[in-house]
């Protein structure tokens, strides 16, 4: 249990405050680690951490409630960074001087022209303009590039010396905090080949185009700018028409370094400077059992070069081999992964 330091909920960021005070319970400690698993002691209960998440409105969770554990994070990811956004504003407004309508309609989605490879030029819309940066889109957030390609017409006659049926692409930049991987498709059996999959081009039939008519679109989703931290979440859980929501229960693999392939980023001079990302294998949470409605979560965490911890609710082991973190486990599967940059 959390000593028991005053604390407030009526204060503007209870969950960051909660959050605090709960990291601040843990006190470095030289002791070996294998000494220190030895000893009897209680865990940390985060009464306030729970009452604080109680608090927002996307969180009515009683404790000791099945959580998925990606949505659980987002909620928490996003709930902090909200908070911070806030004061940061209100920084803004005393730095500013300014009323807060006037501040609020600075933002707003952008867009330009943009000329690519072969000098094509297309649209691009930015919707990342209306974000607040802050401390944890620092960390977690990337952008992704999304290409619709629309060709004009298939029968209308070129007018102005310019073919018709000549295709104009559009793009939207997006942000994001965490990629979901679908991972459901026979062939793919890695991250590598997860993220081919990701950013494929998908064909859209029937698409109505600026003459009415009917045409095959093609989509396409690359990333354009990648974050310190790159957190995968691999899509296990998945709908069926006669049997509901099933579990995705084949191994992925998954390497200990992630070196990005430019077929996974955009061709813009944002994504240039990604060209040789590399990234390195922190932590994997685990999703045991095999229905979506229940199961266990466990987490690999990364404590060094070379050695690796594995979290089971109160129970702390210590992994001899980084091989026990990558191999395949048939009581559990690999359900977010977190990878730093190198």
């Amino acid at each position: 249990m959390l000593q028991n330091v005053a604390f407030s909920f009526n204060q503007p960021t209870p969950l960051l405050e909660a959050l605090i005070q709960f990291a601040n319970e843990f006190k470095q400690d030289p002791t070996p680690v294998s000494f220190l698993l030895d000893e009897d002691t209680e865990p940390f209960v985060p009464e306030n951490v729970y009452e604080a998440l109680r608090q927002k409105n996307v969180f009515q969770t009683l404790r000791g409630q099945q959580e998925d554990a990606q949505e659980f994070m987002s909620y928490l990811v996003d709930g902090i960074s909200q908070e911070m956004a806030d004061i940061l504003f209100q920084h803004q407004l005393k730095l500013s001087d300014r009323k807060t309508d006037d501040v609020s309609n600075a933002g707003g989605e952008s867009e330009w022209q943009e000329v690519g490879p072969h000098n094509k030029a297309s649209i691009v819309r930015d919707s990342s303009d209306t974000l607040v940066e802050t401390p944890i889109t620092k960390i977690f957030g990337g952008s992704i590039r999304s290409t619709l390609t629309v060709p004009h017409s298939v029968s209308a006659p070129s007018t102005r010396g310019r073919h018709s049926g000549k295709a104009r692409p559009s793009s939207n930049r997006e942000p994001f905090q965490w990629l979901a991987l679908d991972i459901s498709s026979d062939s793919v059996m890695s991250i590598e080949q997860a993220l081919d999959e990701f950013v494929a081009p998908e064909t859209i039939e029937g698409y109505t185009n600026i003459y009415g008519e009917s045409v095959n679109a093609t989509k396409q989703i690359l990333i354009e700018k990648v974050p310190p931290v790159l957190v995968l979440h691999l899509k296990r859980f998945v709908f069926c028409h006669n049997e509901g929501v099933q579990k995705v229960q084949k191994f992925i693999q998954y390497p200990q370094e992630l070196q990005l392939s430019p077929d996974w980023l955009a061709k813009s001079t944002a994504a240039s400077k990604h060209r040789n990302a590399k990234y390195r294998l922190e932590s994997v949470i685990y999703h045991h059992g095999s229905q979506a409605s229940g199961g266990h979560y466990t987490c690999d965490l990364r404590r060094s070069e070379k050695a690796w911890l594995r979290f089971d609710d109160i129970d702390i082991t210590i992994l001899d081999s980084v091989d026990k973190v990558l191999d395949e486990k048939k009581d559990r599967s690999a359900y977010i992964l977190f990878y730093t940059i190198c």
